[in-house]
């Protein structure tokens, strides 16, 4: 075993040897819900995307995006970006904050191609190599990494084998392609995953096709990989890695008390609640509008208590349902009632900012 491999093992299990992640997500993985997954079984966490080169140009966005606190460990920050140089000044402003660097070769959104980041950076094959090479060089923490699969299956096994070799210390695996997003998500590859991990000699994680815990046991089974990643189904239930089905009101309630703790962003709590309390808004309306319209920290916590009063009777099992709905495509654009649509208005305001400032 030559050194980088051993490196990377000792890495991991320096960590705790960690088995259930949840997955960097734009507005959607900060330290509040983190915090919040933490108490619930997940045992390492990712920040959210961090867009390298207006980390190294903004001096508010830092401060605004990157925020973390001594019981948020393990914790991986997760870069995007195409300039090695960009991504090595950016990881050195966190890497005494965070466990590792992890870069993002994964996003499939449209502003990732515009950026030339995420998955479509997987395109350059030697650019992705040299920047893997030069963080690992440059800063003072492992260098991670988290693709997608490409159509080709033999050339995403290349990849991930040259990847480890310019010196990944843990690659994660979303076992679709960039083209499986939104309504065309389409079925997760875990046959892929497993071939990954049986040819890789570092740490591998499973990303996709994740609903409840029997799929997590499932995946760890089949798969042989070393940890789970979740984003979407913790989303909808934090508690996922804890093996229990857990109120999501009271968990609402929760993760208010850690947002208000940690000074959450009101764009990531609106975002997190019509989640967490999706079935009971759709039958209290009322509560649906006045969560989409909802300014305050305060405006929003009425509603998280409003409406836990109303479905204290109802199983927890019937409160779930969000994520169900969304694997089962989302409705027609002129069927959308005005709050959903203000939610997705929201949860693309960093976006928006990305790509105000990188034009490319």
């Amino acid at each position: 075993m030559d050194d980088h491999i051993q490196q990377a093992w000792q890495f991991y299990k320096s960590l705790g040897s960690p088995k259930f992640i949840c997955a960097p997500m734009v507005d959607q993985s900060e330290l509040a819900f983190r915090m919040l997954t933490r108490k619930y079984g997940t045992t390492l966490a990712y920040t959210p995307m961090l867009h390298s080169r207006i980390m190294t140009e903004s001096k508010s966005y830092k401060d605004e995006f990157f925020t973390t606190c001594p019981e948020d460990r393990p914790l991986f920050a997760q870069l995007c970006g195409h300039d090695p140089q960009v991504l090595i000044k950016a990881a050195l402003m966190i890497q005494d904050q965070c466990d590792a660097i992890d870069i993002n070769l994964g996003c499939p959104q449209g502003i990732a191609r515009k950026g030339l980041y995420g998955a479509y950076l997987l395109e350059k094959r030697e650019q992705v190599l040299t920047i893997v090479k030069e963080l690992k060089q440059n800063i003072n923490v492992p260098v991670t990494c988290k693709i997608r699969m490409f159509k080709d299956r033999k050339r995403t096994l290349d990849l991930t084998k040259d990847i480890q070799e310019a010196g990944c210390s843990i690659l994660t695996v979303h076992g679709r392609t960039k083209e499986q997003n939104k309504d065309f998500v389409g079925q997760c590859d875990w046959t892929i995953i497993a071939e990954i991990k049986q040819i890789l000699q570092i740490p591998v994680f499973a990303n996709g096709g994740i609903y409840t815990w029997s799929d997590v046991e499932r995946c760890l089974q089949e798969t042989k990989v070393d940890a789970v990643m979740s984003s979407e189904a913790l989303l909808e239930n934090p508690a996922l890695f804890s093996g229990e089905i857990k109120d999501l009101n009271d968990l609402a309630l929760e993760y208010m008390q850690f947002a208000k703790q940690y000074n959450a962003r009101l764009a990531e709590i609106k975002a997190h609640l019509f989640k967490l309390l999706y079935t009971g808004l759709q039958i209290f309306t009322d509560l649906r509008s006045k969560l989409g319209s909802a300014k305050t920290y305060e405006e929003h916590l009425e509603v998280v208590i409003e409406l836990k009063n109303k479905r204290a009777d109802v199983p927890k099992e019937d409160k779930l349902g969000w994520y169900k709905r969304y694997q089962n495509f989302k409705q027609p654009q002129n069927n959308k009632d005005k709050s959903l649509q203000k939610l997705e208005n929201i949860i693309q305001q960093q976006d928006l900012l990305i790509q105000k400032n990188d034009p490319q």
